[in-house]
């Protein structure tokens, strides 16, 4: 029997192989000799620094490195990454309708130059067709402004982010809870994975510089309390007693919406109804198509300070201390909750659960279908003017100047974050790590809210209280008492 050297493999044909040199430096080759799909098993699991090493070890290692399924993986394990948005990108789509905060455009562009361009034929849409264009060269591993092969780059520019690397293969495709379930479209393995990587890990890094672009929207003639946007509208409601809708792209006004008394103090939509909450203590529910009221809800003792909605249920809050549950279609009164001891500020809706903040300094979360109570949160030591709840989570903010961070389940306080000089007026939450708000001292920050770290800090944005905030994936919106969004 004729026996292997140490520095020897059979291969899958049985022939005997050096494999020494596999690399030209005698390091040694394990990958090259191994057929494409096993090889391909091993290099997949790798995290993104591992990936950028691969990619400058030789030239068959660079073709693993490559691969479009490795990148394909390294995106979706991002949970904030998988936004409506760059799923439809990844699909082939330019456009996923979607009427959330989560994944739409807004008036603080994260990104200016060509390659951060986040408009519809921006960072979202790779090329033309959405199918996959080769960007890089045969054997390098550029970086996302094409410049030349540089790991330690690359490797800064991870450690600045907050990516992490992931073994977990489970709902790598889920969609997101903020996501349309309606046209959800199914990812295409020929998408260009690393350009919305490179893409994506750029933003990332400007989340944290702050590097952005600032576009003022001035239409309103009094204080704007309330705003929700995505890509082609953003919403605004005003003490002039006026419901404004601009085109997310031109930044143009549409379409003025007048029939409230009263200051539009709130408001939420979809694709085919705009309900909005006023001072004059009624709730209106247009239709979105056509702008024209469909139902005005009468039953709240003074103003409604805030609304949520469902395709079953529309949940309103008031000064009155109360919050009352409506049947959607038809605008019935179902039940009304009354176990705050202050004006319930704002209120979020997940399934069957309402979460609702007061100025009684306590959350409490309540059974939608039964009026129950299920759990009261205590903590903060004032009234709380905000709140945010993604099913599990629960993000609150008030006068106390606090942010706490909350489970859901358990009741327990998981976080507090500190940084504001006064009221925390509003907070948006969808998930993830990140939770962006806005506070009487004009300034609006972002948070990591698993660190308690405040990320960004923008100071000179508002000359007056931010009354409201939204964010996506590349833009931040937000609405304040100097009539500007």
């Amino acid at each position: 029997m004729r026996m292997k050297r140490k520095d020897s493999i059979v291969s899958s044909t049985g022939r005997l192989l050096d494999v020494r040199n596999g690399c030209g430096d005698g390091r040694l080759d394990f990958l090259t000799y191994l057929p494409y799909e096993i090889a391909m098993v091993v290099v997949i699991y790798a995290d993104y620094p591992a990936i950028a090493t691969i990619s400058q070890v030789c030239r068959s290692w660079s073709r693993f490195s490559r691969d479009n399924a490795v990148w394909r993986r390294l995106f979706l394990q991002q949970r904030e990454w998988r936004t409506p948005r760059a799923l439809a990108t990844a699909c082939g789509s330019r456009r996923l309708r979607h009427k959330h905060g989560d994944s739409g455009n807004g008036n603080v562009n994260f990104g200016n130059s060509p390659a951060l361009s986040f408009s519809s034929s921006g960072m979202d849409t790779p090329n033309a067709s959405g199918m996959d264009t080769p960007r890089v060269g045969d054997d390098t591993f550029l970086a996302s402004d094409g410049s030349t092969p540089l790991t330690s780059r690359i490797l800064s520019a991870y450690s600045g982010s907050s990516l992490r690397p992931a073994i977990n293969l489970q709902h790598m495709v889920a969609p997101s809870p903020t996501m349309s379930t309606v046209g959800t479209p199914q990812l295409r393995s020929h998408a260009d994975w690393r350009y919305l990587f490179q893409q994506r890990l750029e933003l990332d890094r400007h989340w944290h510089t702050g590097t952005a672009d600032v576009h003022i929207l001035s239409g309103h003639g009094d204080s704007v309390y309330c705003v929700q946007y995505d890509y082609d509208h953003i919403v605004t409601g005003s003490r002039d007693r006026t419901v404004k809708v601009w085109d997310t792209n031109t930044l143009q006004c549409l379409r003025t919406l007048s029939g409230h008394d009263a200051s539009v103090l709130c408001l939420k939509y979809d694709n085919t109804a705009l309900v909005t909450g006023s001072s004059d203590s009624t709730v209106i529910v247009w239709d979105w198509a056509t702008g024209t009221p469909r139902l005005r809800l009468v039953s709240h003792a003074a103003g409604v300070l805030d609304v949520a909605f469902n395709e079953e249920f529309i949940v309103s809050c008031s000064k009155d201390c109360t919050i009352k549950v409506w049947r959607r279609s038809d605008g019935k009164l179902l039940r009304t909750m009354a176990g705050h001891r202050g004006p319930v500020n704002a209120v979020q809706l997940h399934d069957n659960r309402i979460v609702s903040a007061s100025g009684d300094s306590l959350i409490k979360m309540w059974d939608i279908k039964t009026g129950d109570l299920i759990r009261t949160f205590a903590g903060h030591t004032r009234g709380l003017a905000c709140v945010q709840f993604d099913g599990t989570t629960i993000v609150s903010g008030s006068s106390d100047q606090l942010i706490k961070v909350w489970d859901a389940e358990t009741g327990q306080c998981t976080q507090t974050m500190r940084g504001h000089k006064d009221l925390v007026r509003t907070l948006h939450f969808a998930g993830g790590k990140r939770a962006v708000s806005g506070s009487y001292d004009q300034t609006i920050k972002v948070w990591d809210i698993q660190t308690g770290e405040c990320t960004l800090d923008l100071k000179d944005v508002h000359t007056s209280w931010v009354f409201d905030v939204q964010f996506s994936a590349s833009k931040i919106v937000s609405t304040s008492q100097d009539q500007k969004i």
